[in-house]
């Protein structure tokens, strides 16, 4: 008794962290929705999602910092780490783009940008529900539909890329090609990272369920 009373606040620990970590991916993807909605104030904004993404590389060092120390994890340790460094991607794609529209002088957002951040701000908040269910796997087929979601949302991103690249090429000005297609790129690699946590939540489920 005394073993399980040990080993499971460890397994709450855990599934709290990663949950506050996707939690913190969503705030950080609804400020740049929000810098690409309300085009002004750029400077504040990228300052406010930098401050988010270093928040969660905080909440990173405080995950692997747990891993390294505990023995018994609810989950293999291995997953623990795709989930935790996954997110850690999105967020970091999110914070450059925030960077680039600002170092870039870009004067308005190009056309597709808020598609983009809307299609990754949807991906997110599904990644989101999943891993916030994550601790209790009688809700797998929830999760499994939410994964299911990410998926979706990554093939629409895929199109997406597609549609903004070849229209972008039909202008003229080089400079402004590179530029754009730098924050496209950015943007659906922050939408793959999402499918690839919501493949690491399917492996959880096909192990444990």
């Amino acid at each position: 008794m005394g073993f399980l009373s040990w080993m499971i606040p460890q397994e709450k620990h855990f599934f709290d962290m990663i949950e506050k970590q996707s939690k913190n991916v969503v705030v950080g993807v609804d400020a740049l929705v929000d810098m690409l909605e309300h085009y002004t104030d750029l400077d504040q904004k990228r300052e406010k999602i930098k401050r988010i993404e270093n928040e969660g590389d905080r909440m990173v060092h405080d995950i692997f910092s747990e891993l390294n120390k505990t023995f018994i994890t609810p989950i293999d340790r291995e997953d623990i780490s795709s989930l935790t460094s996954s997110l850690d991607d999105i967020l970091d794609y999110v914070e450059g783009v925030a960077e680039r529209l600002v170092l870039y002088k870009i004067k308005k957002p190009p056309i597709y940008m808020l598609e983009f951040a809307r299609t990754l701000q949807r991906a997110t908040m599904n990644v989101n529900h999943g891993i916030s269910l994550l601790r209790n796997f009688k809700e797998a087929a929830h999760i499994r539909n939410f994964c299911k979601e990410v998926n979706t949302l990554e093939n629409e991103g895929d199109m997406l890329l597609r549609k903004a690249t070849a229209e972008l090429f039909e202008t003229k000005d080089a400079v402004e090609i590179i530029k754009v297609k730098e924050l496209y790129d950015n943007m659906e690699s922050a939408i793959d990272r999402c499918e690839d946590v919501a493949d690491v939540i399917g492996d959880i489920l096909v192990k444990y369920t």
